[in-house]
């Protein structure tokens, strides 16, 4: 069975949506804790499932995730440069899912609204969700899989972003489901 470990320090909607998939026997996984920033909305999920909650402080992500070992480490709201030590003990290990087709609007400082806004300002016909492993360059780790939106007429940032997070719901998970198919 997959362990993972939730990394999210913000609203929690994905690490919800996963949850609810295991919850549901959909994926077939275990999260082991969720661990947060002090203030995180993500930590009323981990309550409702009875997940155990490991705040950060300073630089123990490290230490967590060593006394944890999980086989993956599930990113999602937390807007934060992973430590470069940590991808000495977790290569090819650590996922996060990102509001666009990478590499179009990803890098530093493109994340949440400000990545709808640019897809707006550009033009573009279709924007979408990339899960991708996470390595030492904003959004630039390897992509794993991603799923096209459609950029509709009359789109704000907002209403686009709400279609961005259902599609982010969609796959995040599956990715996840085909993880666990090879872990014992």
């Amino acid at each position: 069975m997959l362990k993972f470990s939730m990394l999210s320090a913000g609203r929690g909607s994905n690490f919800g949506a996963i949850m609810q998939r295991i919850a549901s026997k959909e994926l077939i996984a275990e999260c082991i804790s969720l661990i947060t920033l002090p203030g995180s909305k993500a930590v009323d999920i981990a309550n409702k499932y009875e997940i155990p909650v490991r705040l950060i402080d300073g630089d123990n992500l490290l230490a967590i995730l060593q006394s944890e070992n999980p086989d993956l480490v599930v990113m999602s709201g937390y807007m934060r440069k992973i430590p470069e030590n940590i991808f000495e003990h977790f290569e090819n290990k650590i996922l996060n899912i990102h509001p666009s087709l990478l590499p179009a609007f990803g890098g530093k400082g493109c994340y949440g609204m400000h990545v709808h806004k640019k897809v707006l300002e550009a033009g573009v016909e279709t924007t979408g969700v990339t899960v991708h492993f996470v390595n030492k360059d904003y959004d630039a780790g390897k992509i794993i899989t991603q799923s096209a939106v459609p950029v509709l007429p009359g789109d704000t940032p907002e209403i686009l972003a709400e279609r961005v997070l259902q599609e982010e719901h969609n796959i995040y998970w599956q990715v996840l489901r085909d993880f666990s198919k090879f872990q014992i």
